[in-house]
Parts: C-alpha cells; sequence; structure tokens
C-alpha cells in the first residue's frame, strides 16, 4: 500500500500544533508553543515529557483535516460534505477542487484518484500510524505510569477516530493495529471486512470508556468517557443503516467490505443500546433557555465553548472563524456556503406542524414568519438582522436580486438567497466585534438523543423512551407545543426523527450527508434540481420566486463510497477498490 509505505518515512516535522487543542495541565501556553523538532528521531522527543505531550497534541491538530474531508482548514476544504448534500452549497473561485462540487456534478465517478481522497486517505493513515509510534514509546518517557495511561487510551481514541472517518467514507478499510511499519517491511494488507472495521473500532471504544468522566477546563478538548461512549454510539448507528446493514451494493468479493452481508434488526438495538450508555451517564443535558427567547439555548449552545451538551469538540483558536467564513461581505465575511430552499421548508412553523400541514399558518409569500426558532439561529434570509460595524448596531441584511453587496447574483455571495449564521455570535462579524471560542462539534448530546430515538424506533417502534427523546430537544427549540401527535406508526416517527435530524443538526460534521447516503436515499434527495430563492424588489413591491440553481446528479450506487485511490489499488495486490469504481 502506498500510502503506509509513505508513512513509514515520515519525520516529526509538522506535528505539533499551534492553539489547536489544550493539553497541558502546568503551562498549556509554553506546550502549544511552537517547535521545530525535524531534526529530532523518536529516542529524543520520548525522553522528553514536553516532546511527548507536544508529539500527542501533533495527532489532535490531524482532526480537523478528517472533519472536512480534506487536509486541513484551509486550502478549499471547508464544509465539502455538507455542501455535497441537498442542505447547502459552496461558492469560492476554488471550490472546484472540493469533493462537493465535484460530487454534485458527479464528475468525480470517474476520479478514482482524486486528491480530496488522497488527501483524506492519507491524513488519517499518517495520523494512525502517529498513534502507534506514540504507543509504542510513551512508556519511555519520564511522565508517571497513571498520566501515561490516560494518554494511552487518549492516544487510542484518536485512532479510533480516524478509522471512523475512513470507515464512513470507504466501508471496511485496512485495520493495522498496533503495528509500526519499518522501511523494510512487506505490507501489502488487505481490506478488512467491514464487519471486523466496525468490531476493532467498537473494541478500541470499549477500552476508552476508561478514560475520565470530565476533564478541567485546562484539558477541554480531550476525549472524556462520554467521547468514548458518543463515537461508539455514531458507529453502531451507522452499521445498523440500511446501506451497510445487509444492502449495500457490493458483489463478489466485495461483498463483505461494503457492509454486512446480512440483515440483523438486532444492530439497531445495539446502536441504541450505546447511545443509552451515554445517556445513562447523567452528566450531559440539553442547553435550555427560553425564556430570554424561543430556542435562546440553542443559540447559547452554539457560542459555548464549554457546555453540559458539549461531548468532544475538534478544538481551534479563539477567533472569528465562523464569522469570516460565513457572514455576508457586508459584515467582513466571505459568504462561502449558503443554504437552499429544500432546508429551509424542512424547518417546521413555531407551532410545531409542518409548513404543508393543515393548521401551520404557513404563507408562501411570507415564509420567514413564526418558523421554528432554530430557523432564525441557523439561516441569514433577505430581511435578517445583523450587527453592522459602521453603525454598531443590527441592520438589515439584504439578499434579494441584485442588492449592492450581498444580493443574489453580486459576485461573491449567496447564489441561492441564503447563508448561514449557524455558531456565529451575534456580537462580531467576519472582522469585527466579540471573539468566539467554539470549536469544530463532533459529538453532542442532542445528537446523541437523536441516535437513541431512530435506533430504537427502528428497532421496536416508537415507545415512550423515543417520544421523550424527540420531544426534549423540540422543547429546548421553543416550538410550541413541542410534543408530538399520539400514536405515530414507525413509519411516521422515522420522518420524524429524520426531520429533526436535518434541523437541528444541520452544518454539523456533514451528519446530513451521511445520513443520506446510509438511509440509501441519495438517488432521491441529490439528484435533480436543487432550488433558491429569489426575491426581487421594485419600489415597495416584493415578489419572490423559487428558482433551480443547479442540478444535483447522484447517478450511480457507487457514489455511495468513496473510491480508495486509484495509486495505493495499482500498487498491491491485494487492496480491492469498492463496487463500481
Amino acid at each position: 500500500m502506498k500510502n503506509i509505505n509513505y508513512l513509514k518515512t515520515l519525520t516529526l516535522v509538522g506535528l505539533l500544533a499551534i492553539g489547536a487543542v489544550a493539553c497541558k495541565k502546568t503551562d498549556s501556553s509554553s506546550f502549544l508553543d511552537k517547535t521545530d523538532v525535524g531534526q529530532l528521531n523518536e529516542a529524543t522527543v520520548f525522553a522528553d515529557s514536553l516532546l511527548t505531550f507536544r508529539f500527542l497534541t501533533g495527532i489532535y491538530t490531524g482532526l480537523a483535516g478528517t472533519y472536512y474531508l480534506d487536509n486541513g482548514l484551509t486550502g478549499g476544504g471547508l464544509w465539502s460534505y455538507s455542501d455535497a448534500s441537498d442542505d447547502s452549497d459552496i461558492v469560492w473561485s476554488g471550490a472546484t477542487a472540493q469533493i462537493a462540487p465535484a460530487f454534485n456534478s458527479a464528475t468525480f465517478q470517474s476520479q478514482a484518484d482524486f486528491s480530496r481522497f488522497k488527501n483524506h486517505w492519507n491524513n488519517c493513515y499518517n495520523n494512525i500510524r502517529r498513534v502507534n509510534v506514540f504507543l509504542a514509546n510513551v512508556d519511555r518517557s519520564p511522565i508517571s505510569a497513571a498520566r501515561r495511561a490516560t494518554l494511552k487510551l487518549e492516544a487510542r481514541f484518536l485512532r479510533a477516530y480516524y478509522y471512523w472517518h475512513l470507515l464512513r467514507n470507504y466501508s471496511g478499510v485496512p485495520v493495522i493495529g498496533d503495528k509500526v511499519y519499518a522501511i523494510t517491511d512487506d505490507f501489502g494488507l488487505a481490506r478488512s471486512t467491514f464487519a471486523e472495521t466496525v468490531n476493532y473500532v467498537v473494541s478500541e471504544l470499549d477500552a476508552c470508556a476508561a478514560l475520565p468522566v470530565t476533564t478541567q477546563i485546562e484539558d477541554f478538548g480531550r476525549p472524556t468517557k462520554g467521547a468514548a461512549l458518543g463515537l461508539k454510539s455514531k458507529v453502531l448507528l451507522l452499521a445498523a443503516s440500511p446501506l451497510f446493514n445487509g444492502q449495500n451494493p457490493g458483489t463478489g468479493a466485495n461483498k463483505n467490505l461494503a457492509g454486512y452481508e446480512n440483515l440483523d434488526n438486532n444492530r439497531w438495538k445495539l446502536a441504541a443500546d450505546a447511545a443509552k450508555a451515554v445517556m445513562d451517564m447523567g452528566i450531559y443535558n440539553l442547553v435550555k433557555d427560553n425564556t430570554t427567547a424561543p430556542g435562546y439555548g440553542y443559540y447559547q449552545m452554539m457560542i459555548t465553548r464549554n457546555t453540559p451538551e458539549h461531548i468532544f469538540q475538534v478544538m481551534k483558536s479563539t477567533n472569528r472563524w465562523y464569522e469570516g467564513f460565513l457572514l455576508p461581505v457586508s459584515r467582513g465575511g466571505q459568504a462561502y456556503s449558503y443554504p437552499t430552499q429544500e432546508l429551509v421548508d424542512t424547518y417546521p412553523m413555531k407551532n410545531g406542524k409542518n409548513i404543508k400541514e393543515a393548521g401551520s399558518g404557513y404563507v408562501e409569500a411570507d415564509m420567514y414568519k413564526d418558523r421554528d426558532p432554530r430557523f432564525y439561529y441557523s439561516i441569514l434570509y433577505d430581511g435578517s438582522l445583523w450587527l453592522n460595524n459602521t453603525t454598531n448596531t443590527k441592520t438589515v441584511v439584504n439578499l434579494y436580486a441584485n442588492a449592492p453587496g450581498d444580493g443574489l447574483g453580486t459576485s461573491g455571495s449567496t447564489k441561492t438567497g441564503y447563508l448561514y449564521r449557524k455558531f456565529c455570535h451575534e456580537g462580531a462579524g467576519g472582522n469585527f466585534g466579540i471573539s468566539n471560542n467554539i470549536g469544530l462539534v463532533a459529538i453532542r448530546y442532542a445528537e446523541i438523543l437523536l441516535n437513541y430515538a431512530e435506533a430504537l424506533n427502528e428497532f421496536s417502534g416508537p415507545s415512550t423512551e423515543v417520544y421523550q427523546a424527540v420531544e426534549q430537544i423540540r422543547e429546548r427549540a421553543g416550538l410550541v407545543p413541542f410534543q408530538l401527535p399520539s400514536q405515530l406508526s414507525k413509519e411516521q416517527m422515522r420522518e420524524v426523527i429524520r426531520n429533526e435530524r436535518r434541523v437541528e443538526l444541520t452544518y454539523e460534521e456533514a451528519i446530513r450527508f451521511f445520513d443520506i447516503k446510509r438511509w440509501k436515499l441519495a438517488e432521491t434527495l441529490i439528484n435533480g434540481p436543487a432550488n433558491g430563492m429569489r426575491w426581487t424588489r421594485s419600489g415597495s413591491t416584493v415578489t419572490g420566486a423559487r428558482f433551480s440553481f443547479e442540478t444535483r446528479r447522484f447517478t450511480n450506487p457507487q457514489m455511495y463510497y468513496f473510491p480508495i485511490p486509484q495509486s495505493e489499488i495499482n500498487k498491491s495486490t491485494v487492496l480491492i477498490q469498492n463496487p463500481g469504481w
């Protein structure tokens, strides 16, 4: 395998983080200082406690690259997953190199060696090898035995996290275990089956459940017991889902690589139990505040670094990172990503009813009135208010067609009539105001509740426990009433849960993109027109019309899986490519 060969020869260059994660209890600022260790060997690094910590920090740093598929938070990799779903799209002059444009146009069907696939594959295996180097050497360090034991569990969690990203993109992958390959080794590794890969990741996370239940503030960003159990919940939910649970498109040699060969409903039970284990810890809760304003707790969760809802975050430094990328040009942002009308239509009314439901109160000409409060905390629409640096007050954001600066059709702005504001602080713009210290949210309690509701509903139908899990989220959102209709069927509850996942978790860790794939709904949901809203103004007259800005083309089952980089296949006699590639 080429990339494992490549990884064997890596030096320690680039393993240090700058402000990526708080990882030292006594002097975190000195710990995060950049130091050139390019010429240091393993013996030197692991003989020094500070360098040992820094080596592990470098592995944390790589998480950001997996979070957005590409090789980091720069180079055009931002939000590539989400913008390849039916929720949003991306605008940027360099976007043609990203996953989203290639996926949406189906051009990557003939590009099994597409650079973004290679970046992701290499980033994951690079860091898996780093973990193995760490585990093989950390006992040589002067760090205390108790601290080393915890650091080993952290490293194993990080390794499981990298395998998780490989699993959901490629299905079964080569599982290396603890081995550190030397330059003389023969490492023609075959792929492990999907089941073997899942079992390995789950077993590692079970071991990582011995991590501390909580961390000190200076250690925030390190995994805990809840993070291990939460990631296990995500892995088992994926494994129970239609794409992998006996319904994968693989044939012959890659049938058991692409998923389980048999359908087993009990896999939903395992997923439900994993989510329930997090819930039963009793330390996580939804951030609630419907007194300040309906759904205000949802907003507070999005701008606060450490809350009882956050289970694991990929850390970043305190800055205006979200504001700089998401907000409109008039607010100092770059307007890189924008929601679709399909996503907007998903938000119910504040009375909890779907916009097409009788009695909802929805009016097409006044479509932004009386919507789910989460809509207002997630999306900027024509007429939204946002802080203006010139006046230091909130003023209208004009996204109507050809509005100066930010309008639909103007250079560098939205092409759907919408922009995101999720995770943006209302007291900031892209280059002014409050610095936001939220990280990249990877696991939070609301997702665990929805994982539990989905898995339990699929296993045994809409029980009281399913209702309670979903209604907690709707109540926090500020819906009145938040209760669901009684006696929903399993199929009806399935649609409720899927809609809640889309609304509650929009633009988080590309959950929607992977949900669509694991449910095997991509041919329906991302294979056709993607729509926006064009508002036009003539004097005091405002008119709106839906319009198609792009045709999405999920045209082949092969697109459910990313291809293993062709360069890897070419260099191996045992590595089997994914179905259709």
